[in-house]
């Protein structure tokens, strides 16, 4: 079916359907984020969610390997801070070259609302991180820095220079499944306990798939 006669039936244009599931996806996860953060700063519900990440840290502790160590640390170096400012920097001076600036708005929207959750929660809650981390840790715990960066980050670039599409649906996958594995990677690491983890991936993922469909991200012509 043509463009015009979509318009006739009042079709959805595509890749319309799938940016209404994301941001339904979006606003899901931003509410089992903001759910965890009520959660870990609740005196009635922190021992219950402590004893939870408390079991988890046993449980990998017991089941350590060196290929997921390696994996690990690979993916705290490829998502660290170094590496992953130098390509939003990159990613922002592509989007100002192309002149797309309602996608530049939306990438510039994710990065910030990421960014100023990070030290407000953890000066607010102030958690404790778990014994014995195996790389270097700043601040408190929770949330995960690395996992709400690497949630904003790899979806987010994705969303901001591909089109709407099977393919962009594809590498959105493959963008959410690296940001998880980042998440994961800090617990596994000891760097944050697993609520921590959960929590930023949760808020920085909802962060990406809601923004753009606010600010009205257009398929570039």
């Amino acid at each position: 079916m043509t463009a015009s006669a979509q318009r006739r039936v009042g079709a959805a244009p595509p890749g319309d359907a799938g940016s209404r599931a994301d941001f339904v996806a979006g606003l899901g996860l931003l509410g089992v984020g903001a759910v965890l953060t009520v959660l870990v700063t609740q005196p009635c519900s922190q021992a219950t969610l402590q004893r939870v990440d408390d079991s988890c840290y046993r449980l990998v502790q017991r089941n350590r390997s060196a290929p997921l160590t390696l994996a690990s640390r690979v993916l705290d170096i490829a998502l660290g801070t170094e590496v992953d400012w130098t390509v939003r920097v990159a990613v922002t001076a592509m989007l100002v070259r192309q002149r797309r600036w309602r996608a530049l708005a939306a990438w510039a929207t994710t990065i910030a609302l990421g960014e100023v959750c990070v030290g407000p929660l953890k000066g607010q809650i102030n958690r404790l991180r778990p014994p014995e981390p195996l790389t270097t840790t700043s601040m408190t715990s929770y949330p995960s820095g690395h996992a709400i960066a690497a949630a904003t980050t790899a979806p987010g670039i994705v969303l901001a220079l591909l089109p709407p599409g099977v393919n962009r649906r594809r590498w959105l996958g493959g963008a959410v499944g690296v940001a998880a594995a980042t998440a994961l990677s800090r617990s596994y690491l000891n760097a944050h306990w697993l609520s921590d983890c959960v929590g930023g991936f949760c808020l920085g993922t909802g962060f990406s798939l809601v923004v753009p469909r606010l600010v009205g991200v257009q398929r570039p012509r």
